[in-house]
C-alpha cells in the first residue's frame, strides 16, 4: 500500500458526477493517508487504470455506461481475469440496470451496492471509511500470508526458492526443461570441515549459479546439496542437451572462493528436455541413473534409461509377489547338496520360486522387487516353513537364505521361534546362509542377532563369499558353521587361473578355521572332479541336481 494516500476509482459516464466526488475529498484524510482520486469515463478507461496503478482501494463503478452491463462485465475482468481480491468495489445503481439488485448480490463479486445519491451526500465518507478498513485488513491479511509463503518456499541457507516453489512453478501447461544438479561428495566437506563451511560452500555454489545461468533459468536450491535449473528458454548458441555437457563443465572447472579457500567442486547432472507430467520424478531418475556412471556425469531423461526400467519391474512383480504371498505361489524348491567325501547327499538348499500365470520364476526377476517393496521378510518366513515340512519327513538338514533386511526385522528371532515350534524341528537342522554384505561385519546389532541363532542351536554359512564385499573379517566376528564359494569362482575353475587362486585362498583359510566349504555352481563333470581335487568338502550344482520342488 502506498505510505502517502489511498487510491479510489470512480468509473461513471456522468462528468458532473466526479467533479462532485473529487470536491468531496479535496484535502481529506482517513486513517492519516490523504485520499487519490482516479477518474474513468468507461470500462476501458478503468481497465487501463487498473493495470498502471496496483493499489486501489476502491472502484465505485457504475452499472450502466456504454451498455446497461458494462459496469458488471468490468467487476467480473477485475476479479476473474486479474485475479484482484482486494479491491473493494462498489457497485453505483442505475436507472437503466435492467438486473435487480438481489441477483447482482447474489451473482457478482462485490463488497457494496449504493444508489448514486449517496455519493452526492455526506454517506459517501462513510462508505469510503468502511471499505478503507476492510482494505487495510485484507491487504495486511494478504501480506501475512505472502511473508509466510516467501518463507515456506525459500532455503534458508542460500535464500533461493526451493522445492516447494518449483512444484508451484511446474504446475503449468506445456512441456518443461529441468536440470538437477547435485553436488559429489558435499557430505565430506561437512564431515572434514564443518556444516558452518558447508553451508558458505553451498551460497558460494548459489552465487556461481545464478550468476552463470540466470538469464536461461530460474534458479532453484532444493535441499542439501541438490539445485535445479528450471530452463525459461535456450541458451542460443548450444542445443539443451549441449548445454548440460557445458553445465558440468562449467561447475567443474570453476574456482570456488569460500572464506579464502579456493575449492574444486564436481556435480552430478539428472535433466528433463521439453517433458510433460511428473518433470521432477523424471530428473531424479535420470539423476539416480548418472550416479551409477560415478561423479561428475550427466544423464538425460528417457523412457529407455535403466532406472526407469528397474522401477517399472519393481512396480509390476511388486503386485504380484503380494498376490503370489496372498495365495501361496511363493513355493519352495531344493538342491541337494553332496558330501565329497563320503558321496552322499546331507543337506538341501531352500530356494524360493514364484509362480505367476501358470509359469515358475527365479528370484533373479523378483527379488529386487521385494526388497524393494519391503516382501522380503514375509518370503523368508514362508521358505523357513517350507524347510522345517521337509525336514519334518526326512533327516536330511536344510539351509534357507537370510538377508541384511531379515535380520533387522524386530521379529525375526521370535518369528524363527513361532515356525520352528510349529513343526517341531531341532534347531540343528536348520542352517542359515547369510547373503553376504560388507555391512553385516561392521554392524554390531546383527552380529548380535546371529549369535543368537548359533546359541539356540542353528548353523550358519557366509553365502557367496568372496563375491563384491568378501570380508574374512566375517570369520573371526561370527559363529560361522559353512562357507560358500561364490558360483563365479566355481563354474569356471577348471580353466580359470583367477578362480583357481581365489577359491584356493579361501579353501586354506576356511580350513584353517576348521569351517567346511562348499562349492557351489558345479556344473559339469569336469569342476566336479576338479573341486573334489583340492579339497572342497561339499558341493551342489547341476552335476549333481538342479532344483526341484520335490527332494530328489
Amino acid at each position: 500500500m502506498s505510505p502517502k494516500f489511498w487510491e479510489i476509482l470512480l468509473v461513471d459516464d456522468n462528468a458532473h458526477l466526479h467533479d462532485i466526488v473529487e470536491k468531496s475529498f479535496d484535502e481529506i484524510f482517513i486513517n492519516n493517508k490523504k485520499v487519490k482520486m482516479l477518474h474513468a469515463y468507461n470500462a476501458q478507461e478503468a481497465k487501463k487504470l487498473i493495470e498502471e496503478n496496483s493499489d486501489i482501494a476502491i472502484a465505485f463503478i457504475d452499472i450502466a455506461m456504454q451498455t446497461p452491463d458494462a459496469g458488471l462485465e468490468l467487476v467480473n475482468y477485475i476479479r476473474g481475469t486479474l485475479y484482484n481480491t482486494s479491491m473493494r468495489i462498489v457497485i453505483i445503481n442505475s436507472d437503466n440496470s435492467p438486473i435487480p439488485a438481489i441477483d447482482i448480490l447474489d451473482h457478482y463479486d462485490i463488497n457494496d451496492y449504493k444508489d448514486r445519491r449517496c455519493l452526492e451526500s455526506q454517506r459517501l465518507f462513510i462508505t469510503i471509511r468502511t471499505a478503507i478498513k476492510q482494505y487495510q485488513q485484507f491487504k495486511d491479511l494478504q501480506d501475512k500470508r505472502n511473508e509466510i509463503y516467501k518463507k515456506m518456499t525459500t532455503n534458508e541457507i542460500t535464500s533461493l526458492p526451493n522445492r516447494m516453489k518449483l512444484n508451484d512453478n511446474l504446475d503449468t501447461i506445456g512441456g518443461k526443461s529441468l536440470i538437477l544438479i547435485n553436488i559429489d561428495d558435499f557430505s565430506l566437506i561437512n564431515n572434514h570441515n564443518g556444516f558452518e563451511f558447508g553451508d558458505e560452500v553451498l551460497k558460494s555454489f548459489a552465487k556461481f549459479l545464478v550468476e552463470k545461468y540466470s538469464k536461461y533459468a530460474e534458479i532453484f536450491h532444493l535441499e542439501a546439496d541438490k539445485f535445479a535449473l528450471f530452463c525459461l528458454q535456450s541458451d542460443t548458441n548450444n542445443t539443451q542437451e549441449q548445454s548440460i555437457s557445458i553445465i558440468k563443465e562449467d561447475i567443474y572447472k570453476h574456482d570456488f572462493d569460500v572464506k579464502g579457500i579456493k575449492l574444486h567442486l564436481s556435480a552430478t547432472l539428472g535433466a528433463v528436455l521439453d517433458e510433460r507430467g511428473n518433470i521432477i520424478q523424471k530428473a531424479e531418475f535420470a539423476l539416480k541413473e548418472a550416479r551409477l556412471y560415478g561423479k561428475n556425469n550427466a544423464r538425460q531423461y528417457s523412457d529407455d534409461l535403466q532406472i526407469v526400467r528397474t522401477v517399472h519391474s519393481n512396480s509390476i512383480w511388486t503386485g504380484r509377489i503380494r498376490e503370489a504371498i496372498t495365495h501361496n505361489k511363493i513355493v519352495a524348491y531344493f538342491q541337494p547338496i553332496q558330501n565329497l567325501k563320503t558321496g552322499k547327499i546331507e543337506k538341501y538348499e531352500t530356494l524360493v520360486r514364484l509362480e505367476y500365470d501358470e509359469k515358475i520364476y527365479s528370484p533373479f526377476h523378483f527379488l529386487d522387487a521385494a526388497l524393494y517393496s519391503g516382501q522380503m521378510f514375509e518370503i523368508f518366513k514362508i521358505m523357513l516353513s517350507e524347510a522345517c515340512k521337509k525336514a519334518q519327513d526326512t533327516s536330511y538338514i536344510f539351509s534357507v537364505n537370510i538377508s541384511e533386511y531379515d535380520l533387522k526385522h524386530p521379529k525375526f528371532v521370535q518369528s524363527i521361534h513361532k515356525i520352528m515350534k510349529q513343526y517341531k524341528v531341532a534347531p540343528n537342522r536348520i542352517v542359515f546362509e547369510i547373503l553376504e554384505n560388507n555391512s553385516i561385519a561392521r554392524n554390531r546389532n546383527i552380529q548380535d542377532v546371529l549369535n543368537v541363532l548359533h546359541e539356540d542351536g542353528f548353523k550358519l554359512a557366509i553365502d557367496d563369499f568372496g563375491a563384491d564385499c568378501s570380508n574374512f573379517a566375517q570369520l573371526n566376528n561370527l559363529p560361522i558353521n559353512f562357507i560358500k564359494i561364490d558360483g563365479q569362482f566355481i563354474k569356471n575353475i577348471a580353466k580359470d587361473r583367477n578362480s583357481q587362486i581365489t577359491a584356493k585362498t579361501i579353501l586354506d583359510y576356511a580350513h584353517q578355521k576348521e569351517i567346511p566349504v562348499v562349492a557351489e555352481f558345479v556344473c559339469s563333470k569336469e569342476v566336479y572332479d576338479y573341486v573334489k581335487e583340492m579339497g572342497v568338502d561339499f558341493v551342489q550344482g547341476y552335476e549333481i541336481a538342479e532344483p526341484k520342488p520335490e527332494l530328489s
